[in-house]
């Protein structure tokens, strides 16, 4: 009799250990989005930027992209879609490789296999809201305010441009490049030139 009586104590105690072992991290991890929330918003975007890895290996292949978005965009826009508030427009995280070729127009053109679309590259004006919102990490209701939410665009773009950008005067013409970018479409208005903003760029070979 005392032998059961102290399994089932044991495994009490061993439920007990695991409950709450199971409710701090939970907990922590509370406190950490809590943390993040009252970050201004550049940190907040700062914070985004070191920890963009696992948003960006999300990313659909441009490809598969394009081939989605002509014969199923409903479903496209279901599984990878992003959008802020009742919009018509859309914002995907999206992937690619292609070889690079410096361009007086700040855009490089994108070879897509049998697509109507054209799209092509940012390499020099960042702007707009499609990276913000393709990351799905910035979420309205975290902000005191419509001024700070707009204030991470604008800081996030402002880095794409002085970290991702710059990478490519360094990258001889002809090199192969792998790129993640954000890009937004009007579901309204399909557009047919797309252009995608590198959230990150690296060589073949990195």
């Amino acid at each position: 009799m005392k032998k059961y009586i102290s399994i089932s104590a044991l495994l009490v105690i061993a439920v007990i250990v695991l409950y709450y072992s199971f409710y701090f991290q939970k907990l922590d991890i509370r406190r950490e989005n809590e943390q993040v929330k009252k970050f201004n918003p550049k940190e907040k975007v700062e914070y985004f930027w070191n920890n963009r890895q696992e948003i960006l290996e999300s990313a659909i292949d441009l490809q598969v992209f394009d081939s989605q978005l002509a014969s199923d965009p409903e479903k496209l826009i279901s599984q990878h879609g992003k959008s802020v508030g009742i919009t018509s427009t859309i914002s995907f995280m999206v992937r690619g490789n292609t070889q690079y070729t410096p361009t007086e127009s700040g855009k490089l053109a994108l070879k897509i296999a049998n697509s109507s679309r054209d799209y092509y590259l940012r390499t020099k004006f960042i702007f707009g809201n499609s990276a913000r919102d393709a990351s799905g990490f910035f979420k309205i209701d975290d902000f005191e305010n419509t001024m700070d939410f707009n204030a991470v665009a604008t800081e996030l773009n402002k880095l794409i441009l002085t970290r991702e950008i710059t990478k490519l005067d360094s990258i001889p013409a002809g090199e192969s490049i792998k790129f993640y970018g954000a890009l937004e479409i009007n579901v309204e208005n399909m557009p047919k030139e797309v252009d995608i903003i590198p959230l990150k760029i690296e060589t073949i070979d990195d």
